[in-house]
């Protein structure tokens, strides 16, 4: 099992920075050798002239610029890489987004965005509308791909669904450990965190399971102080979003991870 299709966003103005998501994408791409789908569009951008670019090009220039700065890098690293714009296209950026993802194994975004702001909508869009997996990828993120992930596992169908999800990215990186966050649920089966860690090992991955005292934190500082403390360079876990009758309230770790809790790239699955 392998990543062969990979689903990337980047703003057509942003493209010649190369976006730390944008690079994670092509970097994953390489290493898979998977194909990558950038789409580039322009949002966030309101009222009159919104399709014009914050230095005063238009869409249409940034666009060609987008195109242009992701075809040399995707080159550099040998990547089959194709650039959609929302041309073709009526409806809502993060439908359009969604609907190519559900043909794709994983998308990468930005993580850290406002709550409210147009690639927000996305990634949100991304998460509970595709069916597929996600990397949250924080801008500051430096260097490669993982080398050791960390599973956040607590006996749930979602930490599991987000564990089997996630194993092409955990053979690509050969080694996980399977952290358990102590008092955040009561578990039906201590035992479950160990049996994961060992699935992981039959699947050719050297696997641990470690217990994390929650102590004062939250869940999400709890997994991410373990990954930095255990040198890992991502985390796996489920989305939970609970619908209510008049909005939507995300899960305590998705909210956070969304928000830019974490400072290393975070595979997620709904």
């Amino acid at each position: 099992m392998t990543v062969k299709s990979i689903m990337a966003f980047v703003q057509p103005h942003e493209a010649r920075k190369m976006p730390a998501a944008l690079s994670y994408a092509l970097a994953l791409g390489a290493a898979s050798a998977a194909r990558v789908v950038v789409l580039s569009y322009v949002v966030d951008v309101v009222g009159p002239g919104a399709d014009a670019a914050e230095d005063g090009r238009s869409e249409e220039e940034q666009l060609a610029d987008a195109r242009a700065a992701i075809q040399a890098q995707s080159d550099k690293l040998g990547v089959s890489c194709e650039v959609v714009d929302r041309s073709n296209f009526a409806y809502g950026i993060g439908e359009v987004f969604a609907d190519h993802l559900k043909v794709a194994d994983v998308g990468v975004l930005h993580a850290g965005l406002g709550p409210y702001s147009g690639e927000r909508l996305l990634v949100n869009a991304a998460l509970f509308e595709s069916g597929r997996p996600v990397i949250l990828v924080p801008e500051a993120k430096a260097g490669g791909l993982p080398r050791r992930v960390l599973v956040a596992w607590d006996g749930t169908p979602a930490s599991a669904r987000a564990m089997h999800e996630a194993l092409p990215i955990l053979a690509l990186a050969g080694e996980a450990i399977v952290a358990r966050v102590s008092n955040d649920k009561i578990l039906r089966m201590d035992q479950s965190g160990i049996e994961a860690a060992h699935h992981l090992a039959r699947h050719g991955i050297r696997a641990t399971f470690r217990d994390v005292p929650r102590e004062s934190r939250d869940v999400l500082r709890a997994l991410t102080d373990t990954a930095r403390d255990t040198g890992c360079d991502m985390i796996v876990c489920g989305a939970l979003r609970h619908s209510t009758a008049h909005d939507l309230l995300f899960g305590s770790v998705t909210q956070g991870v969304l928000s830019g809790g974490s400072d290393v790239p975070v595979f997620m699955t709904s």
